[in-house]
């Protein structure tokens, strides 16, 4: 079965190689990852088909184009910016070796540079030749979105419009509520971004209905991790509006760090007497928001302080090595805290309790816990460099609010991200490393026009 799967795959691959379908394959891709389902493939493996079977063909024909380019090519300003990601990239090959349960890091380091690749190397040389693909991509993903948002909304008809099933009525397309909310959000802040732009003036008030439209779903998915993300997007955007620097940044750490250092206690004192739950049914929506703030008696909270208390013990454990990539959720159960345990806290990883899933929800404590030191800073360079391109190169930039637009869609997950990891999933994933590649892209300039809606 593998070797007809290679044979196939490596035979399309060159079909859209060799009549530079690539294009096309690259809007195949985006409209059908919203629908992108898990199926197995070996005993004991899940694929996402045809979401990861599309990747691996898009994968094949990156090798064929990088074999076939000149030299030269790489000396492009575009791939010394893809440098930047190395560290990231180059930690899944430096604790590979003392993983814990080799077979499982092999398929998840493999799974996430698969990602990386197609989505962030791929996708950026041919957004070099036309920065405008990117809108149609996010177009078509996002119309596939809004298919998977009217079964979603079926579903919960279904049930009468009970709260307590939101975050299984986006299956069997989207694993929970909370990354529907999180891909909404990031389409959501590129599009009303962007309107800011000179070029955009005569897509304008269609870009802030788009905008719109995703910001309703961000909305309908009750994803408090989702809907805090936008307001820290609208804050950065701000920051941006204002011109600061990557300095006036540093300052307000600084100033926002001492004041919680001399109000700790008072902000204690509030954060206990906080007592809505997220899941509580009959709870309002300002309620339910307000229960991110309860890290005393709901679950999902208590639950969330577990896995990140697990994560910060597996990383002073093993620090220069980490555990393995993808074994957090099998190696952090030892590492629970009684004080920290509750009814949804796992004991065996192979039988975890109804409403648990997930594994450190947090993307960069997953990395620590996972990769040491090595995957924490691969993710402090790479998001480093991005925020001195947004708050530094971008400030004279012809194409400044284009730039803008990809970073405040990736801050969504750079601040969703300290709740939850997403970029395992092909569908997320797409829109993450998507973004980046666009932020870069636009930094060295393109062929043609920055449209983020074209024709062409």
């Amino acid at each position: 079965m593998l070797m007809s799967f290679l044979i196939m795959t490596g035979l399309l691959a060159f079909f859209v190689y060799r009549f530079n379908l690539q294009v096309v394959l690259l809007k195949t891709i985006a409209f059908t990852l919203p629908f992108s389902l898990e199926i197995p493939f070996f005993p004991g493996t899940m694929i996402r088909f045809p979401g990861e079977i599309l990747l691996f063909i898009a994968a094949l024909v990156l090798i064929l184009e990088i074999l076939r380019q000149p030299i030269k090519e790489f000396m492009d300003p575009l791939h010394r910016e893809i440098l930047w990601i190395m560290p990231l990239v180059l930690a899944f090959g430096i604790t590979l070796p003392f993983s814990e349960m080799l077979f499982v890091s092999v398929k998840f380091s493999f799974v996430n540079i698969l990602y990386i690749s197609v989505f962030f190397v791929f996708l950026a040389r041919h957004l070099r030749k036309n920065s405008g693909l990117f809108g149609q991509l996010l177009v078509l993903y996002g119309a596939g979105m809004i298919v998977v948002a009217l079964w979603g909304f079926y579903r919960l008809w279904q049930w009468d419009f009970n709260p307590a099933v939101m975050r299984g009525i986006f299956h069997p397309f989207y694993n929970d509520h909370t990354i529907f909310g999180a891909s909404a959000a990031v389409l959501a802040a590129v599009f009303f971004v962007s309107g800011f732009d000179k070029t955009h003036l005569t897509n304008r008030l269609l870009l802030w209905l788009l905008s719109i439209v995703f910001l309703s779903l961000v909305i309908f998915s009750t994803s408090r991790g989702a809907i805090l993300s936008v307001l820290f997007t609208i804050l950065v955007v701000a920051m941006m509006y204002a011109r600061l620097r990557v300095m006036h940044m540093f300052f307000i750490l600084i100033i926002l760090a001492g004041f919680a250092l001399v109000f700790q206690g008072s902000i204690e004192n509030r954060l206990n007497r906080v007592n809505s739950l997220s899941y509580d049914v009959h709870a309002d929506f300002l309620e339910r928001k307000e229960s991110v703030a309860n890290i005393t008696t709901d679950v999902s909270n208590l639950e969330r302080i577990n896995r990140w208390v697990s994560a910060i013990s597996m990383f002073r454990e093993k620090p220069l090595t980490g555990f393995g990539p993808g074994t957090y959720q099998f190696a952090y159960i030892p590492f629970q805290q009684p004080q920290f345990m509750n009814r949804i806290s796992v004991t065996n990883p192979y039988e975890p309790p109804e409403g648990s899933g997930g594994t450190a929800h947090s993307e960069y404590l997953l990395a620590m816990s996972e990769m040491g030191i090595w995957g924490l800073l691969g993710w402090l360079v790479l998001l480093g460099r991005w925020f001195y391109i947004a708050f530094e190169k971008s400030l004279k930039h012809p194409r400044r609010w284009i730039i803008a637009a990809a970073f405040a869609g990736l801050s969504t997950y750079i601040f969703h991200a300290n709740f939850n990891n997403f970029l395992t999933t092909d569908k997320f994933a797409f829109l993450f490393w998507g973004t980046a590649a666009w932020l870069i892209t636009n930094l060295y300039g393109t062929e043609n026009k920055p449209e983020i809606l074209s024709a062409d």
